[in-house]
């Protein structure tokens, strides 16, 4: 049932395997229809709700109407069609069309909201607003937050301007969250991908390592562009190899990307010229400590490194050195991590490199900040960020720190954690936004809200989940 005042007739139940058959069939008819219009595609049942259409191409969001009124199933065919035409996005050609592909949602779980609670209970990403503002109604998808990149303020400020009313106007009672339900439908059949989640992402990771064991670093899922240019470029290939390394699949990408690394690292410490190596000290230590951990011989280089001032002033790097080195890193270089807990308590490299060097106190010390960083309540129950997006690298980074504790303080955060990374990996019907879902199946974002996808964090991801 419909909260009394809601713009959008929600569905009475969730929808069922066949349901969700037959809507993409006859929404993939609607897609081959509109390149040529000749053949209109018959049209089953469907659910006594509202139907919003969403169209992309590679360009991103292209067209998206809902339609209330008239039988079910015609509801659809109109929403289709009123999007195709949706000028706001200023047309479709030929190319677009070609590889058209089309998101069709229903609301559910609608819950009235009061004002005040409105940026405290908005799950990004997971919650679409609703507003009965002056005798009409204004919705945004839960997709709006990912598309444009905002947080829970940024979608009640662009609920304001779509409705050209001050949020102090809205009538009391007229705010509404709701979630969605719904299918992806494509021209072309999707190819197969892999369910299982672990499965998916070391596959993801395994397709960025070329035959020499080239790596790169991220894509576009939006419009598929790779990227090669990175921050502590190398650093982040050890992690993608650590991960390869924890799985059955993708050993060969792995050793691959390693003797790559290898290479780089070897000509670089050698004094050549090696493009995206750093040249800080203390992210040349990170980037070695990296290395190390992922089974490439760095001991005199890391030394080296581990005794310069540079690195004890980044307990970030220091920690890292600190974990591939254990008990034989420098005392000053640890002294320079445990201290720097009292102002930065979250610090999964601490705690990973107290576990190294069998530093009981301080394991528990940085432990209990990183249990306390995981959400037990709220929007993102189980992410851990600086604010109001959660970022799932340092939700993975403190699953990995947690891993090896057996209290069950953090057993339960582990498990709050790996369910939050799960529920934003891009998998089946997350993977709407790209042209090619094979490009992005199986990968981590970055955030909830900011899909760029990087070799580190699905990295991170998969070590958290395997761990």
């Amino acid at each position: 049932m419909s909260a009394p005042g809601f713009p959008l007739t929600p569905l009475a139940r969730p929808l069922s395997a066949d349901d969700r058959d037959a809507l993409r069939a006859s929404l993939q008819g609607l897609l081959l229809w509109q390149r040529e219009l000749r053949k209109w595609p018959e049209f089953p049942a469907a659910p006594d709700a509202t139907p919003i259409i969403s169209l992309y191409s590679k360009s991103g969001l292209c067209g998206c109407a809902g339609v209330s009124d008239g039988p079910p199933a015609e509801r659809v065919f109109r929403a289709f069609v009123q999007a195709l035409g949706d000028g706001r996005f200023g047309g479709l050609g030929p190319e677009a069309r070609a590889e058209l592909r089309c998101q069709l949602s229903y609301a559910r779980n609608v819950t009235p909201l009061g004002l005040a609670q409105a940026r405290a209970a908005l799950e990004v990403s997971r919650h679409g607003l609703a507003v009965a503002s002056s005798g009409r109604p204004i919705t945004l998808l839960p997709d709006v937050a990912g598309d444009n990149g905002l947080d829970a303020e940024g979608m009640l400020e662009t609920l304001e301007r779509k409705a050209g009313t001050p949020r102090a106007k809205w009538p009391e009672g007229g705010l509404y969250l709701f979630e969605t339900e719904g299918v992806i439908a494509r021209q072309s059949p999707a190819p197969e991908l892999a369910p299982d989640p672990i499965e998916a992402a070391a596959e993801w990771l395994a397709r960025r390592v070329d035959a020499d064991g080239q790596v790169t670093f991220g894509v576009n899922p939006r419009t598929g562009e790779s990227h090669q240019l990175s921050p502590m470029f190398h650093g982040r290939v050890a992690i993608l190899v650590r991960a390869l390394c924890s799985q059955k699949n993708g050993r060969g990408a792995a050793l691959r990307a390693r003797r790559f690394l290898s290479g780089e690292l070897t000509r670089a410490l050698a004094g050549q010229r090696v493009e995206q190596f750093p040249e800080e000290p203390s992210v040349i230590a990170g980037t070695l400590a990296l290395a190390a951990l992922c089974g490439i011989e760095m001991s005199d280089a890391l030394h080296a490194y581990a005794r310069r001032a540079e690195t004890r002033a980044v307990p970030w790097h220091a920690a890292q050195v600190v974990a591939a080195l254990g008990k034989h890193a420098p005392s000053e270089l640890w002294q320079a991590c445990q201290r720097q807990l009292d102002s930065e308590p979250w610090a999964p490299w601490t705690a990973i490199a107290a576990k190294a060097r069998g530093d009981g106190p301080t394991l528990e010390r940085a432990a209990a900040a990183l249990i306390a960083a995981v959400p037990e309540h709220g929007p993102h129950v189980g992410g851990v960020g600086p604010g109001t997006v959660p970022e799932l690298a340092r939700t993975a980074a403190t699953v990995e720190a947690l891993a090896a504790l057996d209290s069950p303080e953090a057993r339960a955060a582990c498990q709050r954690a790996r369910r939050f990374l799960l529920e934003h990996q891009l998998h089946g019907e997350r993977c709407a936004k790209a042209a090619d879902p094979l490009l992005v199946h199986g990968a981590f974002p970055q955030t909830p809200v900011h899909d760029f996808l990087q070799i580190d964090v699905t990295g991170h991801a998969l070590l958290a989940l395997s761990a």
